[in-house]
C-alpha cells in the first residue's frame, strides 16, 4: 500500500518539472501537469496533499488557478506553494492575495523545497487531526445535550404522573413524553379498573390493542424489526420507529423506555392502592352506619324488654301476695317466698345492667371506628 503524500506539480517547463520530480520522488508521489485546466481536472479527480504551482503558465496563470481553488470548498485549505522566477515584492504580494501559502524563487534549492513541503504537510496533518478532534468533541457534546434533554423529558413525566388520577390521563402523559423523545409509540395500562390502550391519535385500533397485549407477554424488552416493546406488570410501551442505524440513540431510547414504563407502572400501583383504600373506607363507613342502626335497634328493644320485665315482675309480686291469702302459709314461709321473688328480680336487673354495659362498649368501639375512617 502506497502511503506517500500526493503532490500535484503544475509546471509548463518539462526540464524544471523533471528536476523537481527527481528531487521528491523518493519521498512523495508527484503528479505533473502543464496548464491550469489540467491542474483543476486532476484536483477534481483525485485527492492531493499539496500543490507546487508555477506562476507563468499557458492560459490561466498560477494566480488564477489558485483563486479558482480557493473558491472550491474541497480545495480551500489545500496547501499551495508558488514556484516562480519573478522575485519582486509585488509578485510575492500577488501570490499572497491569490491565496497561496508560500512563494519560492526558482531555482529552488532541493533542501529548502523539501523542508517547506514537509512543514506544510505536517501543518495540514495537524489541522486534519484538530478537525477530527473537534468533530468528535462536537458529536460528544451533541450526544450529551440530547441525553440531557431526554432525561429531562423523563423527569418531567415522573413529576406530571403524580397528578394523573386515572389510567387514561397517564396514557396521554406517556404518549406526550414519547413524542418529545421523537418516537411513534403505543401504550397499554392494565389495572384494577381494567385495560386501556392508546395511540397518539386516541384509542388504539383492535389490531394495535392485540399487539400490545401480545407484547406484554414477551418479557421486559423485546425487539422485532424497527419495533421495540418494554413491559412492566401494569404497563406496555411499543415504539414503532426505533433508530436501528444509530446505535447510541437506540441504546439511550431503550434505557429511557424502561424508565418511562417503570415510572408509569409505579403510578398504576399507587392508583390501584388508592382504589383499594377507597373501597376499604367505603366498606368501613357502611359497616359503621349499619352498626349504628343496629345499636339503635338494640337500645329500643332493650327499653321495651325492660318495661316488659318490670311489668312481669310486678304482676308476679302481686299474684304472689294475693296467693298468700288462700295458701295458708305461715309468716316465715311467706317471707321466704318473698325473698326468693326479690332475689330473682334483682338477678334479672343485674343481667339487664350487664347488657347495658356491653352496649356502652359497642358505642365506644363505633366511635373509634369513625375516627379511624376519617
Amino acid at each position: 500500500m502506497n502511503n506517500k503524500a500526493r503532490i500535484l506539480l503544475v509546471e509548463d517547463d518539462d526540464f524544471a518539472a523533471e528536476v523537481t520530480i527527481a528531487s521528491l520522488a523518493d519521498e512523495y508521489e508527484v503528479q505533473h501537469v502543464n496548464n491550469g485546466k489540467a491542474a483543476l481536472d486532476a484536483l477534481s479527480i483525485q485527492v492531493h496533499d499539496l500543490v507546487l504551482m508555477d506562476v507563468s503558465l499557458p492560459g490561466m496563470s498560477g494566480y488564477e488557478i489558485c483563486r479558482t481553488m480557493r473558491n472550491d470548498m474541497d480545495l480551500i485549505e489545500l496547501p499551495i506553494i508558488f514556484l516562480s522566477g519573478m522575485v519582486s515584492d509585488e509578485d510575492r504580494l500577488a501570490g499572497y492575495e491569490a491565496g497561496g501559502d508560500d512563494y519560492l524563487t526558482k531555482p529552488v534549492p532541493v533542501g529548502e523545497l523539501r523542508t517547506k513541503i514537509a512543514k506544510f504537510l505536517a501543518r495540514k496533518l495537524e489541522r486534519e487531526h484538530l478537525k477530527a478532534d473537534l468533530s468528535t468533541a462536537f458529536s460528544t457534546a451533541m450526544t450529551a445535550m440530547s441525553s440531557a434533554a431526554e432525561v429531562g423529558s423523563i423527569l418531567q413525566f415522573l413529576r406530571t404522573s403524580f397528578n394523573c388520577s386515572d389510567y387514561t390521563t397517564l396514557c396521554r402523559e406517556l404518549l406526550n413524553t414519547t413524542e418529545s423523545l421523537g418516537v411513534d409509540a403505543r401504550v397499554q395500562i392494565r389495572g384494577q379498573l381494567g385495560v386501556v390502550s392508546f395511540s397518539p391519535s386516541g384509542i388504539c385500533s383492535p389490531l394495535e390493542e392485540n399487539a400490545l397485549t401480545t407484547m406484554s407477554e414477551q418479557g421486559r424488552l423485546f425487539s422485532f424489526g424497527s419495533h421495540t416493546s418494554c413491559t412492566y406488570d401494569h404497563v406496555t410501551i411499543i415504539v414503532k420507529n426505533m433508530p436501528n442505524k444509530d446505535p447510541d440513540r437506540y441504546g439511550r431510547l431503550k434505557d429511557n423506555l424502561a424508565l418511562l414504563a417503570e415510572g408509569a407502572d409505579a403510578r398504576v400501583v399507587a392508583l390501584d392502592d388508592q382504589i383499594n383504600l377507597c373501597k376499604q373506607h367505603n366498606a368501613l363507613t357502611s359497616l359503621i352506619s349499619t352498626s349504628r342502626e343496629t345499636l339503635v335497634e338494640i337500645e329500643r328493644n332493650r327499653q321495651t324488654q325492660q318495661t316488659k320485665n318490670s311489668l312481669i315482675l310486678e304482676n308476679f309480686r302481686q299474684q304472689l301476695e294475693h296467693s298468700f291469702l288462700t295458701l295458708g302459709l305461715t309468716e316465715s314461709q311467706e317471707e321466704e317466698l318473698i325473698e326468693l321473688a326479690q332475689s330473682a328480680s334483682e338477678q334479672a336487673l343485674a343481667l339487664y345492667d350487664e347488657n347495658l354495659a356491653v352496649e356502652e362498649r359497642m358505642k365506644k368501639l363505633l366511635k373509634q371506628l369513625e375516627r379511624a375512617s376519617q
